[in-house]
């Protein structure tokens, strides 16, 4: 089964829906605060665009609204609609496990010395400051949305889930601390000791 990326999935998608541009899919992304749970920068955007026109999954057309400069629409074509039902049977997504690169940064700080005590203290506070950020973002999405209604079906149930997660997330940080605090940067080291390759 081929493997697809989470975030053409989600632009191949986006135009499925009806012939759009990058800008009006990166103001849909934040209206609908998919922003909060899909990391996508506008030049990705455009990256992916580029890519699935390349790959004739979509085709793009200039046009003109009103005074407003030239911009490129893209549809999406046969072998696009075909492309993007099997993106979303594609194994890797279905498999897919929750973890972030703070997940990598938290082994690298628990596995070496390379930072103090103080300096791993730090990035527990920073991460934990973060995660109390984007909760209220979250928060605040879900009580006062942009649209000007409430947040309900598929937003609302994405809002839930990643609120869920990082409230999780914050519980298992503030066990972390706890734990370092009690018994220092030791504790979280492995029990095993690397094997040597040239033994």
């Amino acid at each position: 089964m081929n493997t697809a990326s989470a975030k053409d999935l989600f632009v191949l998608g986006r135009i499925s829906l009806r012939p759009t541009y990058g800008h009006e899919i990166m103001r849909t992304l934040r209206e609908s605060h998919a922003d909060l749970w899909i990391d996508l920068s506008e030049k990705h955007v455009y990256y992916i665009l580029k890519k699935l026109a390349a790959e004739g999954l979509v085709v793009a057309t200039d046009e003109d609204a009103g005074g407003l400069p030239r911009r490129k629409v893209y549809a999406i074509t046969e072998a696009g609609i075909t492309a993007l039902a099997e993106m979303m049977t594609a194994e890797n997504l279905v498999d897919a496990l929750p973890y972030s690169e703070f997940d990598v940064l938290l082994g690298m700080v628990s596995y070496t010395d390379a930072l103090g005590d103080a300096a791993k203290n730090a990035i527990l506070a920073r991460r934990r400051d973060s995660l109390e950020a984007t909760l209220g973002r979250l928060a605040q999405a879900v009580a006062n949305p942009e649209t000007g209604g409430e947040v309900g079906g598929f937003p609302a149930i994405i809002l839930e889930r990643v609120t869920q997660r990082l409230s999780d997330e914050l519980a298992w940080l503030d066990k972390i601390r706890s734990e370092v605090e009690r018994a220092g940067w030791e504790c979280m080291k492995p029990a095993f000791e690397p094997t040597d390759p040239t033994s």
